[in-house]
């Protein structure tokens, strides 16, 4: 018996590389990694690094001009009054009563907005809040990450 020869398959890798690069290039620009922030804050800066959670979180924002909003993780914000303030709070906390309290204040808000939001804080029984500053870097004071004291 005589041994034939193996004839040789080459196949043609470009397109399949083609292909990949396109996906990633199509993926890259579509991806909203950060829902945009209906109500925009200059966070203040702190040296903390413990990181607010992704999913499960109520937050109550301050903004420049001293108003308060309220909403979720996912964005959305609707504002409310000072007279407002503690029957909004409940009503959210009663929809989620696991979600973890985070505060965001504008770093120019006067002491009084955000002391108001405490109290009502305070008087709808949520205790325990977290304080949203933007992470110190060491040698600057640019921020890097949101972090909770």
């Amino acid at each position: 018996m005589s041994k034939r020869k193996r004839v040789g398959i080459a196949i043609d890798m470009t397109p399949m590389c083609d292909v990949a690069f396109l996906l990633l290039i199509f993926f890259m620009s579509t991806t909203q990694f950060k829902p945009p922030e209906e109500v925009a804050v200059t966070l203040p800066v702190s040296s903390s690094e413990i990181h607010v959670p992704e999913t499960g979180v109520i937050i109550l924002t301050v903004n420049r001009e001293g108003r308060w909003f309220i909403g979720g993780e996912d964005g959305q914000a609707q504002e409310m009054q000072k007279s407002d303030l503690v029957s909004a709070i409940s009503n959210w906390r009663a929809r989620n009563p696991a979600a973890v309290m985070v505060v965001k204040g504008d770093k120019t808000t006067e002491f009084g907005a955000v002391s108001d939001l405490m109290d009502a804080l305070a008087e709808s029984k949520a205790l325990r809040f977290n304080l949203m500053t933007d992470l110190k870097q060491k040698g600057s004071a640019a921020a890097a990450a949101p972090a909770a004291h």
